[in-house]
Formats: structure tokens, C-alpha cells, sequence
């Protein structure tokens, strides 16, 4: 997918290079009209979520609002290219003697070539998005087949296998960006019909992964972990090593961490006089020492990119009180 990016902006230059091309031959502002709508039918193909999608939203002020501020803005920035490519040929002295058909060939080519590379639809559950406007008109669709998408693990058994929840786990989960199904997952297991002890665990070994921390991809990846173990001893008993081994390994990843006061909390609870857990005293007391250890080592890492950010400011600063003496 980032491939076709890529080439969209080659196609995109193309898109361009038609009125640019027509103003440097000399050709009158007759022909920025036949190139509009060539650009704004670029815009339907590329970008249909800044288009009204049913005939009853055409009908709607509001979208014929819209409709004609997009057209306008293609208007505008025809005019611009095309007064462009008119000065790039004054200031040549040299107009090519060219069919007026040839810009606007090369214009109209890119519309199959960027509907060919780019699927809106498509990339957008793939998380991928031109721009954080895509990304936003787009998000409530992807909320959408986000719950439909965790429906099936949330529906899975308690006492299910660890080969099936893992097999689901990463059939729900393998897109680019799943950070939107794992909030989901985590709000739906905030208040769960029943326990879904299964899916948490295997929610928490997913998340805890080194190959799912290590690039970033989920930054909150660690809280969330922390989230799906609840108050359950047992389930954070197994996340407080991983995590312990984890902010060790890559402390700038700290920042997608339980907060050090959520984890101090967590340790009290977990060995209170109230813990509803049957474990073992000494166990709960390693329990308690682990997260207050994870706490501290969360706070460490914290403090040293705080320091390091201000490291790397400082210099900045130091120049411009240098500036302002000399």
C-alpha cells in the first residue's frame, strides 16, 4: 500500500502537468473550464467521502455547499497552474505548437491510473489515509467494522484453547492499524457480560509481544495489555514480567505505558485486605512488589526522555541568548 502511494503521486503529477502544460502552449483560459472538470471528477474517484454519498444527501443545502467549495477550489487552483505554465512560456519566449487535446489527455489519463493505485475504501481498513481529513471522515465506518470485526472473539468461549483464541486474535487483528479494534475490544471488556478470561489472556500475550511493542505501531500497546487483565491477580501476575522485560528492552516506548500512579494503585489493590483473589499471601505480595518495581522502572524511563527532550532543546536555546548578546 505505501507502494501505490507512492505512484498516486506520480499520477497526481500528471493530473497536474495537463493545465501547466496548456498554459505554456499558449492556449486561452477557454480551456481551464474542460480541465475542472476533469479535476473534480479526480476528486469523486480519489476522495468520495468529501461527496455527498446517497441522492437524499444531494438534495441536502449542506451538501450542495460543499459540493460547489470543492468545485470552486478546482477552479482556483486550475487558474493557478494555468497562469504558471502561461509565465513559464513568456519567460521562455517559445510556445510549443501542440494539440489543445495533449494536456488535457495527460490530465484526464490520471483519473484511471490514481482509481487503479488508490481504493479509499480499501485503504482505509488497511489504515491507510491521504491525509488525517481522509482519516477523519472516515472514522466512523471504521468504528463500525471495528465492533463488527471483534464481535466473533468476544464471542468466543471461556475455557476455549489457546491455539483458537490465538488464531483468532490474529485474524481480527492483522491490519495495519488495530489500535482502533483493541480500544474497542478494551471498551467492550470494561463491563463484560461474563468473564472472557480467554480473551483476555490471549489479548494480553498479543499485546505484550516484543514484535508488536518494539515499532511502535500500537503506542499504547502496554496499556492496553494492562487494561485487558483487569483486576484479575492471575492475569497480571503473567503481565508484570512481560512488561518488566519490555520497558528494559525499549524505555522509549514508556510513554504507551500504565501511567506509574495507575500501576502504584494497581499493587495496592492487588495485595489489599479487599482483594477478592484466593491467591496465596506471598504470592500477592510478589504481585504487589512486581507492579511497584514496573512503576518505578515506567517513572525511570519517563524522566530520561523528559531529559533527553530537554537536552536536545537546550542548545537551541543557548544560541539564541548567544544572538541576542552578540
Amino acid at each position: 500500500m505505501l507502494t501505490r502511494m507512492r505512484l498516486l503521486r506520480g499520477a497526481t503529477a500528471l493530473l497536474y502537468i495537463g493545465p501547466l502544460l496548456a498554459g505554456f502552449c499558449g492556449f486561452g483560459w477557454g480551456m481551464v473550464a474542460p480541465f475542472v472538470a476533469v479535476f473534480v471528477v479526480w476528486l469523486m474517484v480519489l476522495r468520495p467521502e468529501q461527496w455527498p454519498a446517497t441522492p437524499d444527501e444531494w438534495l441536502t443545502g449542506p451538501a450542495w455547499l460543499a459540493a460547489l467549495t470543492q468545485v470552486l477550489s478546482q477552479v482556483l487552483l486550475v487558474s493557478v497552474l494555468f497562469a504558471i505554465g502561461r509565465g513559464f512560456g513568456g519567460i521562455a519566449g517559445y510556445l510549443p505548437m501542440v494539440s489543445p487535446y495533449v494536456p488535457l489527455t495527460l490530465s484526464i489519463v490520471a483519473i484511471p491510473i490514481s482509481r487503479v493505485l488508490w481504493d479509499s475504501r480499501e485503504a482505509a481498513d488497511q489504515g491507510y489515509f491521504l491525509d488525517d481529513e481522509a482519516a477523519e471522515a472516515h472514522a466512523p465506518r471504521a468504528l463500525v467494522e471495528a465492533g463488527a470485526a471483534i464481535v466473533p472473539l468476544l464471542n468466543m468461549p471461556d475455557n476455549a484453547k489457546d491455539a483458537d483464541i490465538s488464531a483468532a486474535i490474529e485474524q481480527s487483528l492483522d491490519v495495519v492499524a488495530p489500535e482502533v479494534r483493541l480500544s474497542a475490544l478494551a471498551a467492550a471488556l470494561e463491563r463484560p457480560a461474563r468473564s472472557h478470561a480467554a480473551l483476555r489472556r490471549g489479548l494480553l500475550l498479543w499485546s505484550s509481544e516484543p514484535e508488536v511493542v518494539a515499532p511502535g505501531h500500537v503506542p499504547n500497546a502496554m496499556a492496553l495489555s494492562f487494561a485487558f487483565a483487569g483486576n484479575d491477580p492471575d492475569l497480571l501476575r503473567l503481565y508484570t514480567p512481560r512488561a518488566l522485560a519490555l520497558i528494559a528492552a525499549f524505555p522509549n516506548r514508556a510513554s504507551g505505558f500504565p501511567s506509574p500512579e495507575i500501576l502504584r494503585s494497581a499493587a495496592a489493590a492487588a495485595s489489599g485486605p479487599d482483594s477478592p483473589s484466593d491467591l496465596p499471601r506471598h504470592l500477592l505480595d510478589d504481585l504487589r512488589d512486581g507492579l511497584v518495581a514496573l512503576s518505578k522502572a515506567v517513572e525511570k524511563a519517563l524522566g530520561a526522555a523528559s531529559e533527553a527532550n530537554a537536552a536536545e532543546a537546550m542548545p537551541q536555546g543557548s544560541e539564541v541568548r548567544a544572538a541576542g548578546q552578540t
